[in-house]
């Protein structure tokens, strides 16, 4: 091996060296901010410090005065993890993309690992997305305004596994009876990012192999089958 191709060869490892790191670091911010929208689920969900009033006249719509905790560093936190999330979650496709290409220009063997973690990340994206945010439209009803009455279609939006904090405000809580309200209000806000939880250890799980693979640093079973001689 000439010098040349070894110096070839060791910029192919620090270029994959350094999108590990990148990687690894991105995995681990969004498993935290996974982790602390169902955290911040629970908290919102069994808080009692906050009490809630509405008061009413004549000529204004009801008014909803609140007391206590409002939870304002929890909306800035909520705020926060869905634009991260989104952002780092791209972030994290863009940097598997990137290893993909050196380990197809290098030729080195585990980019079908990567590979597949890419996909897995797309998919992520896809679920994590705060779908609802795009679908924001009114109940259905009447809109009575001073010029005009609007009659307003019904609400339809298929919800993105990040929750944004007006619907966390809104939905959180759920009565247990009848089962099915529980149910979907427990997937809507645990069941689901569990699944984004695994997901995500998913992607890291198969990048990490394929990595080990293309540095050397486990080695790739492969199945050979003997063959007869013909006589």
């Amino acid at each position: 091996m000439t010098r040349t191709t070894l110096a070839v060869a060791a910029d192919y490892a620090d270029a994959m060296l350094v999108a590990r790191r990148a990687k690894n670091l991105l995995f681990l911010i969004l498993l935290l901010i996974v982790v602390g929208q169902i955290a911040v689920f629970f908290v919102e969900r069994f808080n009692t410090a906050a009490t809630v009033s509405v008061s009413t006249s004549a000529n204004t719509q009801p008014v909803i005065h609140t007391s206590g905790d409002l939870h304002a560093g929890l909306r800035w936190f909520i705020n926060a993890t869905d634009f991260l999330g989104v952002t780092l979650t791209i972030a994290l496709g863009i940097v598997l993309l990137l290893i993909v290409g050196i380990m197809l220009v290098g030729r080195l063997i585990g980019v079908s690992h990567v590979t597949a973690a890419f996909v897995w990340c797309v998919l992520l994206l896809v679920f994590l997305f705060p779908w609802q945010s795009l679908w924001n439209y009114p109940e259905s009803g009447t809109l009575s305004t001073a010029d005009e009455t609007i009659t307003l279609g019904p609400r339809f939006g298929i919800p993105g596994i990040l929750y944004t904090w007006p619907e966390l405000e809104h939905k959180c809580h759920f009565a247990n009876t009848p089962w099915t309200e529980a149910a979907v209000g427990w997937a809507r806000f645990v069941v689901w990012p569990v699944v984004a939880v695994i997901l995500l250890l998913s992607v890291q799980a198969r990048s990490s192999r394929g990595l080990k693979f293309a540095l050397g640093e486990a080695e790739m079973q492969v199945e050979v089958t003997p063959t007869t001689p013909a006589t």
